[in-house]
């Protein structure tokens, strides 16, 4: 059996949850679990471009679309409340490290008290089997060396876009173990 085949019988009708699905990789991810057949939520603040590769997949015709803010945690909590969510990817972001230097609270806001609030809004909930924080390879304390960053090496970022994905990372970590050890859930950060 091709491994194709396995993905698509593993994703068939499995309520998949994207944050940030109208951004670049989100819209990737969003086309891709469709196209696997996942039943897609996808929460993200409108597309940022126009035209916006989510708008050019016609990625609104084939996913459950709700355009919201991951710093607003009622209409958050709502969504996943309503969808009740088995996978969860987290890709909501500020991404922009210029942006971050401009407007560093909308930073902090987004990518910290965003991901308090999705983390607040899946406690207790039964149906979640994983949740996935999409992060980024600038959480390392940047040494500028020659080679590249370890899983092990220290977290840090001087920049606000950097320091608040780290952030995110400690916090993910501290949910992890403080409020689903016990639980059959697995949650995980990838580092994009």
């Amino acid at each position: 059996m091709n491994s194709g085949r396995v993905n698509a019988q593993f994703w068939e009708g499995k309520r998949v949850l994207v944050t940030g699905h109208t951004g670049f990789k989100g819209s990737w991810l969003t086309f891709w679990l469709t196209n696997m057949g996942a039943n897609v939520l996808g929460y993200a603040l409108p597309p940022q471009t126009t035209p916006s590769l989510f708008e050019v997949m016609g990625l609104k015709e084939v996913c459950q679309h709700i355009e919201g803010d991951i710093r607003n945690k009622d209409q958050l909590k709502e969504a996943i409340s309503s969808f009740k969510p088995e996978i969860i990817f987290h890709m909501a972001a500020q991404a922009l490290v210029l942006t971050s230097y401009d407007n560093p609270t909308l930073t902090y806001e987004t990518n910290v008290i965003g991901t308090l609030n999705l983390f607040e809004a899946v406690r207790g909930l039964t149906s979640l089997k994983t949740l996935i924080n999409i992060t980024t390879d600038k959480v390392y304390d940047n040494k500028e060396w020659s080679w590249g960053y370890r899983e092990l090496d220290a977290l840090g970022g001087y920049d606000p876009y950097s320091s608040s994905k780290a952030c995110s990372e400690i916090l993910t970590s501290s949910y992890r173990r403080s409020f689903f050890k016990d639980e059959n859930v697995r949650i995980l950060t990838c580092r994009a």
